[in-house]
């Protein structure tokens, strides 16, 4: 007896322009075969496939926008299934930490669009987020399921996502499918699997730290530990968000004074989320090598601390997938972090750092694009509410790469040093808003950084600091939370963050 995987169940999107993968698991030596209908009942694909290793694997031949709804069905000398109301459109996956997490009725105006929103062709699929593929795990996955957007119905989605999708569909008018593989709190290393880590020697070895680390501790210990956490967590949490509302702007330490130390981190063992190559066992496998439009990314707050090797690390990542999901040009959508300090915090420049590398990673890998958040975020707080602007972002960068449009992003190119002024030349104009440009630096050989004066001059930026008599070092927005001035004249983008010579 065959069993599909949900991916293509009732309801489902398949990718426009891309051929179909039909999988799930089977009896070794089952032959299993698929067939395709549009909605005229015309057969528009058909395939076969003989289960190995417990799985089967039918190849269908693209489907044309706009003859669905399709039906799918698949045989076997045992049974029959079939998945109707199937529509060809944009699927893109929504992967990363909480911030891709943060489901639409927790985002600013979530509960109200969640009441009157009504776009049947703006679908998602949610991978459950199980850690350990046991038998609960297994269950999970099967009942999961493709859901239309109607009035009440898309709070659990990711809000990113959503937001995206809505631009998309109202860009495009083709229909919209997101699938949610996404878990908060993760490192790049949990959705790594164990190939990508090999390749990449920093991932290697954190992952070979963390092996030897759990080393005597069981699965069923691990669970009583990760159940008592979560409880205590919660409690804390509950704690937390009372303070918070009788003192919205309360620093991180009068917040542990008063509601305890947070009780993070969860503890290490064998079945955690965030064991390096543990949700790529658990979700992700579950669905490659299904054919989609591309990536959607919104990770890094977990990694600041390895921050140096970030850009390696994202890479690695990509490659990988790309090969996981039979794509070597698959699109990469990346939202590069935004402002964020706890209140009352040091700046130690980290997530400066980690935003630098994921421009290293953009800048290196072949469809990649990276949606710049500088003048976003919230200070104390990691999960800003504001879930639209990455949203469109997103959706701005799809649409420049489908229409073939220029970016509209001001990047900095390059540099060049005259006596005691460093220009900084820009892929496009920029100007200042609300307040005096600033956030510049230069250094000179030495390599010290200081404040710098800056000179808006259309496509280019001129610097210069006292006491530095030949700047040839130049950094923008190297912090971890302050507020930009510096903007594109049109669209509303900021000036991207930059080290020139980092």
């Amino acid at each position: 007896m065959f069993k599909v995987s949900p991916l293509f169940g009732d309801h489902a999107i398949l990718p426009v322009g891309k051929e179909l993968r039909i999988f799930g698991t089977a009896d070794d030596g089952e032959v299993i075969r698929a067939s395709i209908k549009a909605a005229d009942g015309t057969v528009t694909g058909e395939g076969c496939s003989t289960a190995r290793d417990g799985r089967f694997l039918i190849h269908l031949p693209q489907q044309k926008l706009g003859a669905g709804p399709f039906t799918l069905t698949l045989t076997s000398d045992a049974m029959t299934w079939t998945a109707s109301d199937l529509l060809t459109g944009w699927v893109f996956m929504a992967g990363g930490q909480s911030n891709m997490e943060w489901g639409l009725w927790n985002a600013r105006g979530g509960q109200e669009v969640i009441k009157t929103h009504n776009d049947p062709d703006l679908r998602y699929y949610n991978v459950p987020r199980v850690s350990v593929l046991d038998e609960q795990g297994i269950a999970a996955h099967d009942a999961a399921c493709w859901r239309k957007i109607v009035p009440h119905v898309g709070g659990d989605m990711s809000a990113v996502a959503y937001f995206f999708a809505r631009e998309i569909r109202a860009k495009t008018g083709f229909p919209v499918g997101i699938v949610g593989c996404n878990w908060g709190g993760t490192s790049i290393l949990s959705w790594m699997d164990e190939t990508a880590m090999n390749r990449c020697v920093p991932a290697m070895k954190a992952a070979e730290e963390y092996e030897r680390s759990i080393e005597g501790i069981t699965l069923e210990q691990w669970q009583a530990k990760q159940d008592a956490f979560q409880a205590e967590m919660d409690e804390w949490n509950g704690k937390v968000a009372k303070i918070k509302e009788a003192d919205p702007g309360i620093e991180w330490a009068e917040i542990e004074k008063q509601a305890g130390a947070c009780p993070w981190h969860p503890p290490i063992g064998p079945g955690s989320p965030y064991r390096p190559g543990q949700l790529h066992r658990s979700m992700v496998s579950q669905i490659v090598p299904m054919a989609i439009s591309g990536i959607l990314f919104y990770q890094g707050e977990s990694d600041v601390e390895r921050a140096e090797d970030y850009g390696e690390m994202l890479i690695t990542l990509v490659t990988r997938w790309r090969e996981l999901f039979g794509d070597a040009e698959l699109p990469f959508y990346n939202v590069q972090l935004p402002m964020f300090i706890d209140a009352g915090a040091e700046d130690d420049r980290r997530w400066a750092i980690l935003r630098h590398q994921q421009e290293k990673a953009w800048r290196a890998l072949r469809e990649s694009y990276l949606a710049v958040m500088i003048d976003a975020g919230e200070y104390g707080n990691i999960h800003p509410v504001d879930k639209n602007t990455p949203g469109e972002r997103l959706a701005r960068l799809f649409m420049e790469n489908f229409t073939h449009r220029q970016p509209a992003q001001p990047w900095a190119m390059r540099k060049s040093t005259c006596g005691s002024v460093l220009t900084v030349e820009l892929t496009g104009p920029v100007e200042a808003r609300r307040g005096e440009p600033d956030l510049f630096e230069v250094a000179g050989e030495d390599g010290v950084y200081v404040p710098a004066k800056a000179e808006l001059d259309w496509h280019r930026i001129h610097l210069a600091a006292e006491g530095v008599a030949h700047p040839v070092k130049a950094r923008y927005a190297w912090v971890n939370y302050a507020e930009v001035h510096v903007f594109a004249p049109y669209g509303g983008l900021p000036l991207a963050p930059f080290c020139l010579d980092c």
